[in-house]
């Protein structure tokens, strides 16, 4: 009993301790995830983009990311990086922006970002606005082609 208490005390006291006493699920956040825009008139009103994920082993994925703010000013930003995966989730520091990160958060059926930086003004290295907290949903399961997606057809066309 005393071993019992002592293996509790020790789990417990360095984080391997859940709350539902059974750990959480793995999340394997491998597959395509999209935004939709709000379209009015045949144009796209609001953010739009894409996120595709690819575990490479538990703790590592390659991403291609893209999001767009939409009519008026379609201003976008995109990367294409591997990055640690932990916790259900993935951090991306822009090159050069110690001061912020974004954070993909994964469940099931869809993938949230976040943006974290020490200056409220700041674009994480973005456009001005690109950059918001939202959700995308996930459209496929099925391991994605890890390309830059910044001119892949996602960008309307001028003219």
């Amino acid at each position: 009993m005393i071993k019992f208490c002592l293996l509790y005390l020790l789990l417990s006291s360095s984080g391997f301790y859940w709350p539902s006493g059974t750990p959480p699920e793995f999340i394997d956040p491998t597959g395509t995830y999209i935004l939709k825009g709000v379209i009015e008139k045949n144009v796209i009103k609001s953010h739009y983009g894409e996120l595709r994920v690819k575990l490479l082993n538990r703790q590592l994925a390659a991403v291609c990311f893209y999001i767009n703010t939409g009519y008026p000013d379609y201003k976008s930003g995109s990367f294409l990086d591997t990055l640690p995966y932990e916790e259900d989730h993935l951090q991306y520091k822009p090159p050069g922006k110690d001061d912020c990160s974004l954070f993909f958060y994964f469940g099931p059926q869809a993938a949230e970002i976040q943006q974290a930086y020490a200056d409220p003004h700041s674009s994480c290295g973005f456009a001005k606005d690109v950059i918001i907290s939202t959700f995308f949903k996930k459209y496929s399961d099925e391991k994605p082609v890890i390309q830059d997606l910044s001119m892949h057809g996602m960008v309307p066309d001028a003219g």
